[in-house]
């Protein structure tokens, strides 16, 4: 069943500007096709769609929408239950699925408005448990919890897998009610990186510079550089990394600065990413760019956020997420070794100490503690993705334990990173910027600091 709290993102993850009629789906391809962290782990700002949408009258708007929200594909039902809702704000059917289909798209305002409405209702059993889940993503836990509570008292009878969920939710919003307090503090990045839309994937370079994807108006994206501190626009890189027609993003640079890993998304029939390297030069161009072999990008599935490490014995251990089999939920993380030809073994799954049923993506091992943080969006997180860490390499990892706050927050929060000579980063769509549509629609860069 697709996951109201699955963005992407990663990410993140589609992404083309065209209205898409792809309905008819095996339940295998409805998971990936939703799967928002495999678009890219960001809003849809899809001016495209929203003027194709506007060409419909409202009875053409309100089947297509009935038809993507029917088939689980809420984030493109989205756009057109908005358009109806703006033109027959009486279709009480239509404002209850905008609502639902609000949180798909991190529209979190606009769910909460809508759904408050049904609570109690007949025929809008469902209203309160999403209700709750709007109620987490902007930080109002207690009253979360008085809803969960509600819903798993009176709605007993519903399915048993809701009712699990519905708890697993409930137990996030006590835990967000309470949270863990790191010895971190945060700050959003200087306005130079940042813009309206979408920055994800940042990680330092050498000579001071920040490398790190944007993506535009109608999700155009690019991977680009800026020095740290300074007041210079961002730079594209060359085309030999910003491939056109194609999602290149997730760039991470390796411990020795020679490396520059990334992730490049292609949209056939259904959305496909892939890892590639390069060797990073001191001018900052990239050059003998290469798609990893078959041991890390299995053809058919997806391959994304690239982490690399060495680990004492001089082992180089690749981290990264993925939806191949053998996992236990949507994106898990896993694991390749780097061999002296250059070519990497096959992919190990990282085991279910850092796996969930849900997606976990954006992993960074930072080797001075040994720890791997990464983040993850199952029910027990403060809402939508949070950022964990666990103790050890591979397959073996100490109890996952959140970052906590202030990392952590009711919206998105991933691709923490720590670098080992300047301040730390993470990704979050937290209240607080200059969103270019609603508020939460998109991604910003923030800079970590330890607390003095």
């Amino acid at each position: 069943m697709a996951r109201l709290q699955t963005l992407l993102f990663l990410l993140i993850l589609g992404i083309s500007c065209n209205v898409v009629d792809r309905i008819e789906q095996s339940n295998e391809d409805k998971l990936k096709y939703n799967n928002r962290t495999i678009r890219s782990l960001q809003a849809e700002l899809k001016s495209d769609t929203r003027r194709a949408i506007r060409q419909l009258d409202v009875r053409e708007a309100r089947e297509k929408g009935d038809q993507y929200f029917n088939a689980e594909i809420y984030d493109k039902a989205y756009y057109y239950y908005d358009y109806v809702n703006s033109k027959k704000p009486l279709d009480k059917e239509a404002a209850y699925r905008l609502g639902v289909t609000a949180l798909a798209v991190r529209d979190y305002k606009k769910a909460q408005e809508n759904l408050r409405f049904y609570i109690g209702k007949k025929d809008y059993d469902e209203a309160r448990y999403h209700y709750a889940i709007s109620l987490m993503h902007i930080g109002e836990y207690e009253r979360a919890i008085q809803q969960f509570d509600r819903y798993i008292k009176e709605f007993s009878y519903v399915d048993e897998n809701r009712l699990e969920l519905a708890k697993r939710y409930r137990d996030g919003a006590t835990f967000a009610a309470n949270p863990r307090v790191s010895g971190f503090s945060v700050d959003r990045l200087f306005t130079n990186v940042n813009s309206g839309y979408t920055e994800t994937g940042p990680t330092a370079a050498q000579g001071n510079q920040l490398i790190f994807t944007h993506f535009g108006k109608n999700a155009k994206s690019s991977i680009r550089s800026v020095p740290l501190g300074g007041i210079d626009e961002p730079t594209p890189l060359s085309e030999e990394i910003n491939k056109p027609d194609f999602i290149n993003k997730d760039p991470m640079v390796s411990a020795d600065g020679n490396t520059l890993y990334f992730t490049r998304c292609y949209y056939g029939k259904l959305p496909e990413c892939a890892v590639y390297h390069g060797e990073l030069q001191t001018d900052g161009s990239v050059k003998n760019i290469r798609k990893l072999n078959e041991g890390v990008n299995l053809p058919g599935f997806s391959s994304m956020h690239p982490s690399v490490t060495r680990n004492e014995f001089g082992q180089e251990i690749l981290y990264f997420s993925s939806d191949r089999p053998g996992g236990y939920g949507g994106l898990d993380l896993w694991f390749s070794i780097r061999l002296l030809d250059g070519s990497f073994t096959r992919a190990y799954n990282c085991g279910t100490r850092l796996n969930s049923d849900y997606d976990e993506v954006t992993p960074y091992f930072d080797n001075e503690e040994g720890v791997l943080y990464f983040s993850s969006n199952h029910p027990e997180t403060m809402g939508g993705f949070d950022v964990y860490k666990a103790k050890g390499e591979k397959k073996y990892w100490s109890k996952t334990l959140s970052v906590g706050v202030p990392i952590n927050s009711g919206a998105d929060d991933y691709y923490f990173r720590l670098q080992p000579d300047t301040d730390g980063f993470f990704v979050s769509n937290r209240n607080g910027a200059p969103f270019a549509d609603y508020n939460n629609c998109c991604d910003d860069i923030y800079v970590v600091k330890m607390r003095e």
